[in-house]
């Protein structure tokens, strides 16, 4: 299976923000072309639009340059590199957006753009909103300067349209602190939290709500329908995300069984279950996983009542729903709409 090719199955990543990584070896006078070719990624290719690589790709290009670069600010450097237009359509519709909170709404939505081994939650409430990048369970070791690229990736942006004065109220990081946290202290101008369990940063409601000068509605409008038009055609190759669609739609008339979506599909049962074991997942993981995402979407809703949520992602019973969401998530539904406000449209 050629794992740059994302129609060979498997999540995906842009491969233009490895250009940010590229700068930065060449920067510390270091040759990124071995080490990039020695992960599997032909370097004639980083300047191609579009192009994708399969995440386990982009991994090991990742751990491969955490050998080679023994820099604990390494994911500092490469956001300084970063700029916006490096994430395709997205980044433009960011750059155009009127206020910081409509840019990070669109980054949520279409974040697979940029990268499918994480996504971006939002979590508002009056004291100020946090952002968290949220990785899948079951995949490989991450390196720690990912997470801290992220992160200082995130207040890069968030400078870019905001200014050079934003700094977040909060950071949390996932590594240890290091010997010197110096460069994580200067370069945040925050509080940090250090070995945390995911990568979040925390910003002010007045930061979230600022209008931006440069905000453009028709260009961000624009923008945003060629992202959605990327992401239709990397839809029609990708058998998990076309799964994940036929679940969401089938589950307000019930759980759909394997062999329905295979027949959906045009498969047999047996091409389709290959298919997900080759994108290292299963039916009964992605309609797990569904009926969670959707599960919590609606929770955030005040409109919806628990049982209607249960209803809409497929349980016959209130109870039944209970169960399910204490083993997705460690607490009862009810929980999860704790501080939840109707959501503001952009």
């Amino acid at each position: 299976m050629d794992s740059s090719n994302p129609a060979a199955g498997g999540s995906t990543a842009l491969l233009s923000p490895a250009i940010n990584v590229w700068r930065e070896l060449e920067a510390r006078k270091i040759d990124p072309a071995p080490i990039f070719r020695a992960a599997g990624v032909d370097p004639a290719t980083l300047g191609v639009p579009g192009k994708r690589i399969s995440t386990r790709t982009s991994l090991r290009l990742m751990r491969s340059i955490e050998v080679v670069v023994a820099d604990p600010a390494l994911g500092l450097a490469v956001a300084r590199q970063q700029h916006a237009t490096a994430m395709h359509a997205l980044g433009y519709a960011w750059l155009a957006s009127s206020t910081l909170g409509e840019a990070f709404r669109r980054f949520a939505r279409y974040a697979r753009v940029v990268s499918e081994l994480w996504a971006l939650r939002i979590e508002e409430a009056p004291s100020g909103v946090r952002l968290s990048f949220v990785f899948p369970a079951h995949e490989a070791r991450r390196p720690d300067w990912l997470y801290d690229w992220l992160a200082a990736g995130t207040v890069r942006l968030s400078r870019l349209i905001c200014g050079e004065r934003f700094a977040p109220l909060e950071v949390a990081l996932v590594r240890e602190r290091p010997p010197d946290a110096t460069p994580f202290e200067e370069w945040f101008r925050s509080a940090i939290t250090w070995a945390a369990p995911e990568v979040n940063l925390f910003c002010s409601s007045e930061d979230w709500a600022r209008p931006i000068p440069t905000g453009n509605p028709d260009v961000a409008a624009a923008t945003e329908r060629v992202a959605l038009d990327y992401l239709a055609r990397l839809d029609r190759n990708d058998t998990v995300t076309q799964v994940r669609q036929r679940i969401r739609e089938s589950l307000p008339s019930g759980v759909p069984s394997q062999a329905e979506v295979a027949r959906a599909l045009h498969l047999s049962p047996r091409t389709l279950a290959r298919r997900l074991e080759e994108a290292d997942t299963s039916f009964t993981g992605l309609l797990d996983e569904t009926r969670r995402a959707l599960a919590e979407q609606y929770l955030q809703r005040t409109d919806y009542s628990v049982a209607e949520v249960a209803y809409l992602v497929g349980f016959a019973e209130s109870s039944s729903f209970n169960r399910a969401f204490r083993r997705w998530t460690g607490r009862p539904p009810g929980d999860a709409r704790s501080g939840a406000r109707q959501p503001d449209q952009s």
